[in-house]
């Protein structure tokens, strides 16, 4: 879509310079062996849940803990501090991916997805924000800003659409994308009542939360100790620092010497909760001081300009992505996608049991309810 589009893709290079709170740039054979141990811990719950129905599911945070205290015990060796501060590092990733601190997250059913296909490829971000796509996507569609919908009728033959300042819509059929916290919340009354088990689905998947916080500096000033990839990551100082600004990326443009200089982070797991009760400038001056402490060579210049998401609490938004937690399963994915009566439609990625918690799994929600649409037989008709 980017190729077709004209849009830049900002690639992202296969390694990653590993930094410590120290200044210390991470081994790569050390990096690699820790790398190695945590996913055959992940490989070994892939086994142990293979007999899900002789185990009680509990959280992955639990279950990874246990069998690395296996491992450590079998084999009787032993992880120095870095190794074992590398492998909270790991964790982070797995919750920013996730959308959730692993205490919360299912063991058994995490990554449900992956018995699905999943698409190949490197990864890339895009440069300029996902806007520069859905402005394209949105060419030529009527769409009303700032109205916020209060109710759906489809107790009739049309389904009618009601807005907080009064307006109404009249259509044969809807689709509903709202986030998962929402339909959570019963922010849009529908009449009839969605049925109860769709309900229920909504409460059976996690409202994932994750941050993120961009960063313009007057320098680049840490090109030489991460040179070769366009991101760096940091290796936290203990547990409780998990999650605490764990990657960050180079937006800043290679082609375009007079661009300003840019790094975005994130915010995932506890983190998350811990930050969210300071202001954007108290994050900002957490997220300098973590930058210190990766490159003491020099004093970090003061960001010129700054943005901090605050998406959890945002009215509209209230959430990241969904994920699977503790006692639930893939299958409620489909639930949430199901239609009622073939009038109201659901789409977005907690309707999208092969993709969610992606931008594509969203997207390509949307193509299959206009697909499932389009091939009604009162569609076909009309």
């Amino acid at each position: 879509m980017c190729e077709q589009a004209g849009i830049k893709l900002h690639p992202i290079s296969p390694t990653c310079d590993l930094i410590d709170e120290s200044g210390k740039q991470i081994d790569g054979s050390t990096d690699k062996r820790i790398d190695f141990h945590f996913n055959a811990l992940l490989d070994i719950i892939a086994e142990w849940r293979k007999e899900r129905d002789s185990h009680k599911d509990c959280s992955l945070l639990d279950k990874l803990t246990e069998m690395h205290q296996q491992f450590i015990e079998e084999s009787q060796l032993t992880f120095t501090e870095e190794e074992l501060n590398l492998l909270q590092f790991h964790m982070s990733n797995l919750e920013y991916a996730c959308g959730c601190d692993l205490s919360k997250l299912s063991a058994i059913n995490w990554d449900q997805n992956e018995a699905f296909p999943q698409f190949s490829g490197n990864h890339a971000l895009v440069g300029e924000g996902y806007s520069t796509i859905l402005n394209r996507l949105a060419d030529g569609l009527e769409i009303k800003l700032n109205t916020k919908v209060k109710s759906v009728d489809y107790s009739g033959d049309k389904v009618v659409v009601s807005s907080e300042n009064g307006q109404k819509w009249t259509a044969d059929k809807v689709i509903i994308t709202v986030p998962l916290s929402l339909l959570q919340k019963s922010v849009i009354s529908f009449t009839p009542s969605l049925p109860e088990h769709k309900v229920k689905a909504f409460h059976k998947l996690g409202t994932g939360v994750t941050e993120k916080i961009a960063l313009q500096f007057p320098e680049r000033f840490w090109q030489n100790k991460a040179k070769k990839a366009g991101f760096f990551g940091h290796v936290p100082s203990d547990e409780s620092q998990r999650g605490l600004f764990s990657m960050f990326y180079d937006l800043t443009p290679k082609d375009n010497p007079s661009s300003p200089f840019v790094l975005i982070s994130q915010l995932s797991g506890k983190a998350v909760e811990v930050q969210s009760e300071k202001t954007d400038e108290e994050i900002v001056k957490c997220c300098v001081g973590v930058l210190g402490k990766l490159f003491p060579e020099k004093p970090i210049p003061e960001p010129e300009k700054w943005f901090v998401t605050r998406w959890h609490s945002m009215e509209n938004i209230g959430m990241a992505y969904s994920y699977v937690p503790i006692g639930s399963g893939g299958d409620t994915y489909d639930i949430v996608a199901e239609d009622v009566d073939q009038k109201v439609f659901f789409g977005g990625e907690a309707t999208q049991r092969q993709f969610p918690q992606t931008v594509t799994g969203a997207y390509l929600s949307g193509v299959r309810e206009a697909a499932k649409i389009i091939t009604l037989p009162d569609t076909v008709e009309s």
